[in-house]
């Protein structure tokens, strides 16, 4: 059985402007917000930060989490202030739900885009995932991962919104 692609895509306003909201998709830090404890308990690891460090088409970032694993990201769309996306290339071993290998196995993450479109007040941020799920292991999965990566996007989100809104009160411009 070939593995299906799939894609699944949340938003969120961010009271801020492009300029500001650019750096904090592109250099993640959500380190310091509290990581939902049904992540824990799936199995999911916390996200640190991620850190571009070769900007452009074909430059690359490192995306870090607590279990000591990384995903390495291949950017392909580098649009200042309007989008942003890449691949995503999981160290081996980079596990989800304590058993399923984002390297290998059923459920795999494939790429990833951010856009920010301008809002009434401020922007529109929205993060899409591409991912692939293979075999019946996969067929059996299509809603549980589904779920999930509807409750991460929106986590990242909300996390990438209140560094962006706190820097925009503060007076800060760029991060």
């Amino acid at each position: 059985m070939r593995p299906k692609h799939h894609t699944i895509e949340n938003s969120i306003p961010v009271n801020a402007p492009a300029e500001t909201v650019w750096p904090h998709i592109t250099n993640v830090d959500i380190a310091s917000f509290q990581h939902p404890l049904y992540f824990t308990l799936l199995g999911i690891p916390k996200p640190l930060h991620a850190q571009v460090a070769e900007p452009g088409v074909g430059g690359v970032r490192t995306a870090y989490f607590s279990n000591g694993l990384r995903f390495s990201q291949r950017i392909t769309d580098w649009q200042p202030f309007e989008r942003y996306a890449f691949t995503f290339h999981p160290d081996p071993g980079f596990r989800v739900a304590h058993i399923l290998d984002l390297a290998g196995g059923p459920f795999r993450m494939k790429a990833g885009a951010y856009r920010i479109t301008p809002g009434p007040v401020g922007v529109r941020l929205s993060l899409s995932s591409q991912y692939e799920l293979g075999g019946l292991a996969g067929w059996c999965l299509w809603l549980p991962v589904r779920l999930v990566l509807k409750l991460f996007q929106r986590y990242l989100l909300r996390g990438i919104k209140a560094n962006a809104e706190r820097q925009a009160a503060n007076g800060g411009g760029h991060a």
